[in-house]
């Protein structure tokens, strides 16, 4: 088990004289899961002197400089983002020949690198990547039994959830044969196994199991708390499946589904989150609201940013689906859009293909809204309506049929930024405003409206492009 490596190690270093080592080997890896690279970074130049003292221990330079990737591509979830510093880290641990440490092999974070980018596209490389690191490994290591659990993910990911749960059963037995203890974090991969081979309910039996028992043995602070956000993560789950195939009570679903503001802390825990509110919202438990396409589309746009393709696709087509049945066009285009860039980046997409022709459907049945006065009477008609009552996923409808007919009115496009921006759709409602400065260069309100919008999305790169746009047809004009 890590935490019992790490205390094990940290307790040795201190009791050599060197303290500061022991805190850093202790401490990184606590922060890295629960995803905090600022304070990483941090720390790590104060950690790698304190390395240099430390003699017999020719990997600690490596564990250490492990922990920032590993809060990258784990609690944050990034996948192309990191993935050249994940393979270069590789390349370096191969060149060196040091060896990595027996709680921090490099090949960690480039296979869960490629998990998070497509983990079903990606298993070949990953199983490939596993099986030569597991070579330098022995079992009861923390990095072996790390190394073990991404083996049995990848193939529930080429979907073989059976050879999942044959190979932890396996990897156990040589844990125990080998005189040390079965890491709990071998439930979680039975748990995973267990979901795929729909087996809902022998995974919430493990689930319990593992909260009533095997936690309690973890220590107390940080490493239980993310073990224990995690079981909860995954019975919400398995729980609101249940719920909606009718064999659970919906509210012990609803109760068991942790805060918004908690997956948002975490983008490992999102997919899980979304899948779970999905079903709830389906059997009719949870309410569908313009907050929850908030949520989803803020979580599928950080998705697109970090290069995690296959989670991107995934959560932006529950959005797309949840925004057709609340009855929001331009929320479920461009979610579909979204969702239509990550499939043209990721492998074996037949599945998600024909899911995603099923969203389109359901959404191109969507009339479009009713203004119910001209065009360039839709804001007055939009400000006389109560703020309490304001839905901006409607008004957002209703600007952008305006705008249809109305391409260049400058104070639908400000409206549309605005909304845009409640929305967190700024790349869409930065669409329209670029063209109309592109087009009209001297149309200070447009301008100012795209520039709002790209300051909110802090688009360094957007604002360089207007303001070389508008300089260029300032020149022009004199």
């Amino acid at each position: 088990m890590l935490w019992t490596w790490v205390g094990e190690t940290a307790n040795q270093l201190s009791a050599d004289g060197h303290p500061e080592a022991a805190e850093a080997v202790s401490s990184l890896p606590q922060l890295a899961v629960e995803g905090e690279i600022t304070r990483i970074r941090t720390g790590l130049p104060t950690a790698l002197r304190a390395a240099r003292d430390v003699t017999g221990r020719p990997w600690l330079r490596g564990y250490l400089e492990h922990w920032p990737l590993a809060a990258r591509v784990g609690d944050r979830a990034e996948g192309e983002s990191a993935r050249t510093e994940a393979e270069d880290r590789l390349r370096a641990a191969h060149a060196k020949g040091v060896g990595c440490a027996p709680a921090a092999c490099a090949a960690e974070n480039v296979v869960a690198c490629y998990a998070n980018i497509d983990g079903p596209g990606n298993a070949a490389d990953r199983t490939a990547l596993v099986t030569e690191a597991m070579a330098t490994t022995r079992p009861g290591e923390p990095a072996w039994e790390a190394l073990v659990l991404a083996y049995a993910s990848t193939l529930v990911d080429d979907d073989r959830p059976d050879e999942a749960i044959r190979a932890l059963d396996t990897r156990a037995r040589e844990v125990t044969e080998a005189g040390a203890d079965v890491s709990f974090d071998f439930g979680f991969g039975y748990v995973r196994a267990l979901h795929h081979q729909d087996r809902y309910s022998d995974a919430l039996r493990t689930l319990d199991h593992m909260e009533a028992h095997a936690t309690v043995s973890w220590p107390r602070g940080i490493p239980r708390d993310t073990a224990q956000r995690r079981i909860r993560f995954e019975r919400a789950r398995v729980l609101a499946w249940l719920a909606r195939v009718g064999e659970r009570p919906a509210e012990e679903a609803v109760a068991a589904l942790p805060a918004l503001r908690e997956a948002d802390a975490h983008p490992r825990h999102r997919v899980a989150w979304v899948d779970a509110a999905e079903n709830l919202i389906t059997a009719g438990a949870l309410t569908n609201d313009w907050h929850v396409g908030v949520a989803l589309t803020t979580w599928s746009r950080y998705f697109e940013r970090v290069g995690a393709w296959r989670p991107c696709l995934e959560v932006s087509l529950s959005a797309a689906r949840l925004a057709t049945a609340r009855g929001a066009r331009w929320v479920a285009e461009s979610a579909l859009e979204r969702a239509y860039r990550a499939l043209g980046r990721i492998r074996r997409t037949d599945d998600p293909a024909a899911d995603l022709a099923e969203a389109r459907a359901e959404a191109e049945h969507l009339a479009p809204p009713d203004l119910g006065v001209p065009a360039d009477q839709v804001l007055a008609r939009l400000r006389a309506e109560s703020p309490e009552r304001a839905d901006p996923e409607r008004q957002a409808d209703l600007v952008v049929a305006a705008l249809e007919h109305r391409p260049d009115d400058s104070a639908l496009l400000n409206a549309l930024g605005q909304v845009g921006r409640t929305l967190m759709l700024t790349d869409a409602a930065a669409d329209p405003h670029w063209r109309r400065v592109r087009s009209v260069p001297g149309d200070q309100t447009a301008a100012l409206s795209l520039l709002e919008t790209l300051l909110h999305e802090n688009d360094t790169a957007g604002m360089r492009t207007l303001v070389q746009t508008l300089t260029e047809a300032a020149v022009v004009r004199t």
